[in-house]
């Protein structure tokens, strides 16, 4: 009488296969859509706002005029403000 050992049958755990194809498709998926998929809005909105862009830096700014205008010339400051040069600024050193 001979003594037969069977070698036990590997199962499939098919919730790891199925879930590894599942992720490699969602970063397939992203990989696409991330590069190389051109969004069609981009090549419409850029041109006008640089051509807005361009508008205002091509402007220019009479900054004299503007400080002697007398509008702003009647305003009154209603803060006192600090100068930086004062000793005042900021907590007291504690080291000296």
């Amino acid at each position: 009488m001979a003594i037969t050992f069977e070698e036990e049958k590997k199962k499939l755990n098919w919730t790891a296969i199925i879930s590894i194809i599942m992720v490699l498709g969602i970063v397939a998926t992203a990989v696409t859509y991330l590069f190389f998929i051109n969004p069609p809005m981009a090549n419409v909105l850029f041109p006008q706002k640089l051509q807005m862009i361009s508008q205002v830096s091509q402007s220019n700014f009479d900054f004299q005029g503007a400080m002697n205008n007398p509008a702003l010339s009647n305003l009154k400051q209603l803060v006192q403000f600090q100068s930086a040069a004062s000793d005042q600024v900021g907590k007291p050193n504690p080291f000296q």
